[in-house]
Formats: C-alpha cells, sequence, structure tokens
C-alpha cells in the first residue's frame, strides 16, 4: 500500500514550462493535466544531457578528496555536482522512456517521469555558483532534490508490479530488469554523490567522505533486527524469534552504511516473517543467527532462519523484480506488506512488490559482492552475504 504521505502532483507554469506541485491528494480533476514530460523545450535539453558521459569516481578518489578541506574545493564542487547530477537524471529519463508504451500508461510511472523531469528542471535553472555565498543556496537544492526523489523506488516498484498483468512471465522479467537496475543503482550512485559532497562541510568521527571505517556489523545487525522485530509484533500479536550473532562477533569493516543496512533490512524482514509464519503461536521459536566472517580479503554475513524454506523454482524466482509472495488474500501477508512499507525510511522496504532482493543483489553487486539465497524446502533459508574488504574495491568501484 502506498504510504499517505505520497505526494500527488499538479502541474504549474514555471519559466515558461510546466512543473509540478503539491496538492490535494483526493482531490480529483476532470481535466488531463498537461505535464512537464509534455514540454519540447525540456525534452530537447534532457536529450542532450543524456548524451554527455557522465563522471564516475571511484571511492577511493572520494575518500582521498574528503581529507583536503578548503573554501574554493566546496565552490568546485557544487559546479561538479550540478552537472553530474543533469547528466545522470537526465540518462534515467531516458532509460524510462524507452519502455514499452503500455507501462508508461501507468499512473505511478508517469509520476517517476514527470519527479525526475521536473528535478532536471529545477537543477538546470539553478543559479550559477560564484562564490560561497552560493554554495549553501545550491547545497539547500540538493538535498531539497533528494527529498523529492526519496520515494521513487516505491512509485516504481508499484508501478512495475501493476505493469506486469500486461506481458507473459520471464518476457516482463527480462523487459524491465535493465531499466530496474539502471535506475537503482543510479539512484543509490547520486545518493552517495550528494552525501559525499555534503560531507565536506560537515566531519563525522569515524567517517571518510561517505564510509564509516570503523562499522561494527554486529551494531549493524542489531539495528536492522530490531526495526523487523517491531515490524513483525505490531503485525502478528505473537512472540518472536531472537536473532543470535556468533562468528567474528567483533568484526569492524569500513564500508558505506547505508548499503548494507538496505540489505539486512530486506533479508531479516524475510527472515522474521518465514519463522513467525511457519510457528505461528508457538512460544519457542527457532532463532534467527546471524553468523560473521571476516576473512583478509572480504566478509561475508549468513542469515539463517528455520522458516519454510522455499523451492528451488521460488528461489529463483525471488531474484526476479516483481516476484512476490504476499498475496492479498492473506490477512497476515497483506498487514506486513502495508506495515513495512509504512515504516521505510525513503521506501527502503518494499513489502508486497517484489523489489527486496533483486535490489538488494543489485546494491551488492555493484560494490563487486555476492548476494546468495540457499533454500531446503521445509526447513528454512540461508542467505549470504558477502562483500569485499575496502582495499578490494577502492579503485573498483565507480560511484
Amino acid at each position: 500500500m502506498i504510504q499517505s504521505s505520497l505526494k500527488t502532483f499538479q502541474p504549474i507554469l514555471i519559466g515558461g514550462t510546466r512543473a509540478l506541485t503539491t496538492i490535494d491528494p483526493h482531490r480529483q480533476s476532470s481535466k488531463q493535466p498537461i505535464l512537464v514530460s509534455q514540454s519540447s523545450t525540456l525534452q530537447k535539453k534532457i536529450n542532450n544531457y543524456a548524451l554527455e558521459s557522465n563522471n564516475q569516481p571511484t571511492i577511493g578518489m572520494l575518500m582521498k578528496e574528503s581529507r583536503r578541506r578548503d573554501k574554493h574545493k566546496l565552490v568546485r564542487s557544487c559546479h561538479f555536482m550540478h552537472r553530474e547530477f543533469l547528466v545522470r537524471i537526465a540518462k534515467v529519463i531516458s532509460h524510462l522512456q524507452n519502455l514499452p508504451y503500455i507501462i508508461l500508461t501507468n499512473e505511478d510511472i508517469k509520476r517517476v517521469l514527470d519527479l525526475y523531469m521536473y528535478a532536471f528542471s529545477d537543477m538546470y535553472d539553478q543559479p550559477k555558483i560564484r562564490n560561497l555565498g552560493d554554495v549553501d543556496a545550491f547545497n539547500a537544492a540538493l538535498s531539497g532534490l533528494l527529498d523529492d526523489l526519496q520515494d521513487i523506488l516505491l512509485l516504481l516498484s508499484k508501478g512495475i508490479h501493476d505493469s506486469q498483468q500486461h506481458f507473459k512471465g520471464e518476457d516482463f522479467h527480462h523487459t524491465v530488469k535493465k531499466t530496474m537496475d539502471y535506475i537503482v543503482i543510479n539512484r543509490l550512485c547520486n545518493r552517495i554523490l550528494a552525501r559525499h559532497h555534503l560531507s565536506m562541510h560537515i566531519e563525522r568521527d569515524g567517517f571518510m567522505s561517505v564510509v564509516n571505517t570503523e562499522l561494527s556489523l554486529k551494531k549493524v545487525i542489531r539495528r536492522n533486527a530490531a526495526f523487523a522485530a517491531n515490524v513483525c509484533s505490531n503485525v502478528y500479536m505473537d512472540t518472536l524469534p531472537e536473532v543470535l550473532i556468533d562468528g567474528h562477533a567483533e568484526t569492524k569493516v569500513a564500508f558505506i552504511p547505508n548499503i548494507i543496512d538496505y540489505v539486512l533490512r530486506e533479508v531479516l524482514k524475510n527472515s522474521f516473517r518465514a519463522t513467525v509464519e511457519e510457528h505461528m503461536h508457538k512460544v519457542d521459536k527457532p532463532p534467527i543467527i546471524c553468523t560473521i566472517c571476516n576473512a583478509p580479503d572480504h566478509w561475508v554475513i549468513r542469515v539463517s532462519d528455520r522458516g519454510t524454506g522455499m523451492s528451488q523454482s521460488v528461489a529463483k524466482q525471488i531474484q526476479n523484480y516483481c516476484y512476490t509472495s504476499f498475496k492479498p488474500e492473506e490477512e497476515y501477508s497483506h498487514a506486513f506488506g502495508d506495515l513495512v512499507s509504512q515504516s521505510s525510511d525513503t521506501g527502503s522496504s518494499l513489502a508486497g512488490f517484489g523489489v527486496g532482493i533483486p535490489v538488494s543483489k543489485a546494491y551488492i553487486n555493484f560494490v563487486k559482492g555476492s548476494l546468495e539465497v540457499q533454500t531446503m524446502p521445509g526447513i528454512g533459508t540461508d542467505v549470504y552475504i558477502k562483500v569485499p574488504q575496502l582495499t578490494e574495491m577502492l579503485d573498483e568501484v565507480r560511484i
């Protein structure tokens, strides 16, 4: 279920082109609005920027840059971010516009497209950054852009999910996978770059750019397990499985917290749900066991549950976009999906639309790692999250 806080948009004229403003989500219009996507002038600008190459700094470059702070660099960083976001947003719009027409007729997909086009228009119209006095204004605009686009994954996932009825089986997965993967990673990289740029103004202990150099995997597991447990306790009104952490439990790594937070939240959410539903009304439920392994060139988190497990065909399908085991007719599953969607920050848990595992896999693949699901039908499921050590990805992962 879409969060009630999502914005509904109605076009208004700004500078000769159509843009979007917030209106009452319950108010109905008798006319078909002229959207920003119908502006030929804006479309030409987007087409031109979409043809340009975007810069892709490595994680190592960002960390190195974060050590050198001077006033002139802040202005240069704003110039870089301004052009970079225009190019990257234009490329996303191009990918969206190349989707089959039947998908583009979906209302949520239309809203995604117009949100991106409005973001491009707003960024394009930003005043030229000449001095430090202009930096704060640009940073405020950049932060606003991130806020405006924070629900993109939720809208996109719902729109893609609702569009699959027009396709047959695997045809749909192959149709949308390339576009979904591109938008998911583009969005992730944009937010990493923006956080890096904004971090140049504030020093945080333990951080170099967006990398937490002393990230405790035990603490990461605990905070995301607490989120999943809170969701379950509000839905099932039943006892919950305990989460145990073993292996190299005191491991600290250097990594981008937002990525592993997203992935663990999705994996643990699934483990809690499977365990609770399989052992409903039992006081003593089998624990979810998170095992940490810290090796010289990589680290691994294995999440093991003793829910019902899956068939091999389902285990394969859950890695496809829009496959979901949530069924509207199942009372608990429906409630779980609604609550997790409403509890998420920036659309980080998208229960019911079949994107949690595919997005998690895309994130981990992006950092040259792997996410593997091993399941035993009738027994349970193990998920292995393997990530290279920072030294292995400094020059390999480009943002």
